[in-house]
């Protein structure tokens, strides 16, 4: 197995980037509007994107028809959730995660046959859990692998998984409190226009700094951050999760076999 560097530090990473909007009430610290937002403000709506032949929203790095293939599947001793439309064609897919012993695999099969797949190089002994997402619909399509120490983002690209990586060339990697510098990954609009960013969540006492992350491409970096206050035991538990809007990698990922 590689080495794996250690887990970004998103907080050194947001130190030129960081927007103070100070501690704000309420539990959404995940998900949902800017902090600050006024109650009972509507959030702010951008035209939507351009709809496909087949009723889905065609995505940056997808062919016009989505992903297709000879009808591979995922291998039979994978685990295998269904998920939502990673490849543009407005058809949902399956997520899988795979291990024959020897290799590690997490793997997306789209509804037209075609079958991506990346190695899984993780250590943890939790095992390793996948979550596909997509903050805003007309970027790209994600999912994260991890082992509940770190998780690795990867990108659908061309119609492939391939490694999100830092400026640096190097792969992204959030912490989720193995190293201190980070607890979880939620969807939250942070640069207000009205769309979800990814973003990186580290809870310290009862503060939540939430960092965008910017995917361009395959290549991430932190942009602009809030504060927000986490004063509740279902705050402090979203923060150290991983979420997109309404979904969850508990409840909605996919976990390696036993």
């Amino acid at each position: 197995m590689s080495t794996r560097r250690a887990p970004l530090t998103l907080s050194a990473l947001a130190a030129t980037a960081l927007l103070l909007a100070g501690c704000t009430g309420g539990d959404d610290v995940a998900s949902g509007t800017p902090a600050g937002t006024p109650a009972g403000t509507p959030p702010a709506t951008t035209a939507p994107p351009a709809a496909d032949p087949g009723g889905g929203t065609q995505q940056p790095g997808a062919p016009a028809a989505g992903c297709t293939g000879t009808g591979a599947a995922a291998p039979a001793t994978a685990a295998t959730v269904e998920t939502i439309d990673l490849d543009g064609d407005g058809v949902g897919d399956a997520l899988w995660i795979a291990d024959d012993g020897g290799t590690r695999t997490v793997g997306v099969t789209t509804a037209g046959g075609a079958t991506l797949t990346h190695a899984v190089d993780l250590a943890g002994p939790a095992g390793a859990t996948a979550f596909a997402l997509r903050p805003d619909p007309a970027g790209p399509a994600m999912v994260l692998v991890s082992d509940n120490r770190v998780a690795d983002l990867l990108v659908v690209q061309d119609c492939a998984l391939v490694d999100a990586t830092d400026t640096r060339g190097e792969p992204w990697q959030f912490d989720q409190g193995f190293a201190g510098q980070g607890t979880g990954v939620g969807c939250v609009d942070l640069d207000g226009d009205g769309t979800l960013d990814l973003a990186g969540l580290n809870l310290v006492d009862d503060t939540v700094t939430r960092t965008q992350i910017r995917v361009d491409g395959t290549v991430a970096s932190a942009g602009v951050a809030d504060q927000v206050a986490a004063g509740s035991d279902a705050a402090r538990e979203s923060a150290r999760a991983i979420t997109c809007g309404d979904r969850t990698l508990a409840a909605d990922g996919v976990h390696e076999p036993a």
